[in-house]
């Protein structure tokens, strides 16, 4: 249980941040590049061995990836002391993240990878959560593809 709470309030916290960074204007500057170059390469994006580095797409992007994702997992995983999310977020940013969550075939719901997510990289008010749409629903900003 105690792994599950973790997991959905470390969620939680990364929706706030993706939230944050469509409203906060130097982030928003930042956060638009990895947009901007999404739509750009729609369909397009696959793994790459900079995924290991957590390097994403663009010097921008990635700044943005640590911003948003990167930093706060591990700040997360260190004030609670359980490492697993770290491991499970690098497994995820580094090994799966390209191939699956800009992938316009996949449609997992409800996962937010592929379609789901895409969603978001169109109308940028809506599918900000990672993994899960839990937060979307609560918050109303879920939309269905």
């Amino acid at each position: 249980m105690t792994e599950v709470f973790l997991f959905l309030l470390w969620t939680l916290i990364l929706y706030i941040i993706h939230r944050l960074v469509h409203v906060i204007p130097v982030l928003k500057k930042i956060h638009f590049d990895h947009h901007r170059y999404t739509m750009k390469n729609f369909g397009k994006m696959q793994w790459s061995w900079n995924n290991l580095l957590l390097y994403n797409d663009t010097v921008l992007s990635t700044v943005d990836l640590w911003i948003t994702e990167v930093i706060p997992t591990l700040l997360f995983s260190y004030i609670t002391g359980h490492w697993w999310i770290f491991a499970f977020y690098y497994i995820w940013a580094a090994f799966l993240q390209e191939n699956l969550e800009h992938n316009p075939k996949i449609n997992w719901y409800p996962f937010t990878s592929g379609r789901w997510h895409l969603v978001h990289h169109k109308n940028f008010r809506k599918n900000y959560g990672l993994f899960h749409p839990l937060w979307d629903r609560l918050f109303r900003t879920e939309m269905l593809q």
